[in-house]
């Protein structure tokens, strides 16, 4: 049976990864800082600190959030954590006379931590381990899972790392997941793809989304769609492929899967409509006509089909 600490462990694990790591998703930067800095003068050092940092990942790049982490940290009595914060600003702070503040700021700090007492232990070592097993797993291609370079970001947010390198890091883990995902949206748009690929995607995606980029435009739900397709599961990839064509309304296939969907599903009525409302030129829409005749009565089959053949003779001729 799991200790108490192992299950705690466990579901600060779950909410790290269920809330984006950086960038908009995290809020509204400037916002959190503006209210952080009121907490600040209310003395309310641990809430101003709690504030800062999620500032600094929501936008890692300005180095102004840092310092006033650092000083909220130092005024909340944790030590520990405000010198590392203080030698993150200096290191990618410029030649500026608040930089000379801050570095007399941060050697007090590294004073009080000589004799600080009930502080956590320093988390730079483990911030070298994570980092050096990101880069390894982003240089293998490993974005999702155990030991990827996503659980090891994840894991460098939870244990408090921060500083504009989680930026640096970020992008470039957003860049590799989208590059895969979107290669499996690709080659589906062209060729059939297996229902594990498939799936491989959603992932991929909601880790780019979870570091501050742009919704994907439906390629997750499309391709969740097609998975459930091959499963036979047809009500489902209805649902999916009609979030795919409601975050990309311009995309034809998304909206012909949705009728393919429906019309697996027996619904061809609801297929016709819409292929019919989206559409309407395509030429699989007149052949899902004819077919929905043809089996309503031979005299409209018959019908349809000749103005199947006359608009195609029409078009030829022309």
């Amino acid at each position: 049976m799991a200790s108490k600490f192992a299950l705690l462990a466990m579901v600060w694990a779950v909410a790290a990864q269920a809330e984006p790591l950086v960038g908009k998703g995290v809020g509204d930067a400037d916002a959190l800082v503006s209210e952080a800095t009121k907490l600040y003068n209310k003395k309310q050092y641990a809430k101003a600190a709690d504030l800062f940092t999620r500032a600094t990942r929501a936008n890692p790049a300005p180095l102004s959030p840092y310092l006033q982490l650092g000083r909220s940290l130092l005024a909340a009595k944790q030590v520990q954590r405000a010198c590392y914060v203080y030698r993150v600003y200096l290191k990618a702070a410029p030649e500026t006379p608040e930089r000379k503040k801050a570095q007399a700021e941060s050697e007090q700090c590294e004073r009080q931590l000589k004799v600080a007492k009930n502080q956590p232990p320093d988390m730079g070592p483990k911030y070298v381990d994570s980092k050096a097993t990101f880069y390894a797993a982003l240089e293998k291609g490993e974005l999702v899972g155990a030991n990827s370079a996503s659980e090891s970001l994840q894991s460098l947010v939870r244990d408090g790392f921060v500083g504009p390198e989680l930026g640096e890091m970020a992008n470039k883990l957003a860049d590799a997941a989208a590059a895969q995902a979107d290669a499996i949206h690709n080659d589906a748009m062209k060729e059939k793809v297996a229902t594990e690929r498939l799936r491989q995607a959603q992932p991929l995606y909601k880790v780019v989304q979870d570091l501050g980029r742009v919704p994907d435009g439906g390629r997750s739900d499309f391709l969740e769609g097609l998975a459930a397709l091959q499963d036979k599961e047809y009500r489902k990839a209805e649902t999916a492929f009609s979030a795919a064509a409601k975050a990309s309304p311009s995309n034809k296939e998304y909206h012909f899967y949705r009728g393919l969907a429906l019309f697996q599903a027996g619904d061809k009525v609801g297929a016709l409509k819409v292929l019919d409302e989206n559409l309407k030129a395509d030429p699989r829409t007149e052949v899902l006509r004819v077919s929905l005749a043809v089996s309503q009565s031979s005299e409209n089959g018959a019908a349809e089909l000749e103005k199947l053949l006359f608009n195609a003779r029409y078009t030829f001729d022309k």
